[in-house]
């Protein structure tokens, strides 16, 4: 971490460093898309929390080119894989359900049993919008529609509405054009959530 650290990061990295990434996953239990769209959209994080995964995201937004399913390492384990609790993209924050697309490898995801080395449970590393915040900031360049995977209308509690990244004008500091509040895109943030803007 940078500079002096709080008690809550201090602890948060006591707790972190006490615990193996194989307990991490041991509490991770199935998700629903719309489980999914939480795990993208809501907790506690801030910009120094950047995982490996993060950074692979960053590389997808600066080269407009989602990583090949062979050098991301994705596979697809046989329907009668003994561990249905095992990490999957359905668990991933990265996970598009309803699409079955992730956000950063290419070509449809089996929810249910893919899983790539880009895999990035809620909690690790900052949350894909915050992401695309943080390349906005250094690059400049806005996402176009297409880009940020823009649908006429979102979930109950993940619409335009909700994120912290719609403003009153029906515009979005992430997306370029115009939003009506139902819509909904694949880096919406909660309200109260992730990075300060």
């Amino acid at each position: 971490m940078y500079g002096r650290q709080t008690d809550r990061q201090i602890d948060m990295l006591l707790i972190i460093t006490s615990i193996s990434l194989n307990d991490v996953y041991e509490f991770v239990q199935p998700m629903t898309p719309k489980e999914s769209a939480v795990a993208k959209s809501t907790g506690y994080q801030d910009e120094y929390a950047a995982s490996e995964q993060d950074s692979a995201l960053f590389r997808v937004l600066s080269s407009k080119r989602k990583i090949s399913k062979n050098d991301a390492n994705y596979i697809n384990h046989t329907k009668d894989y003994a561990n249905k609790d095992e990490s999957k993209c359905s668990k991933c924050k990265f996970n598009l359900g309803d699409e079955r697309k992730c956000l950063v490898v290419e070509g449809e995801i089996d929810n249910d049993h893919g899983i790539s080395r880009f895999f990035s449970p809620k909690g690790v590393g900052m949350l894909p919008g915050d992401i695309v915040w943080d390349f906005i900031k250094k690059t400049g360049r806005k996402l176009n529609y297409d880009e940020g995977y823009v649908i006429n209308e979102g979930a109950e509690g993940f619409q335009c509405r909700d994120c912290k990244y719609y403003t009153y004008s029906h515009k979005c500091l992430l997306i370029k054009g115009l939003f009506a509040p139902q819509m909904s895109c694949g880096y919406i943030v909660k309200n109260g959530n992730g990075t300060d803007i």
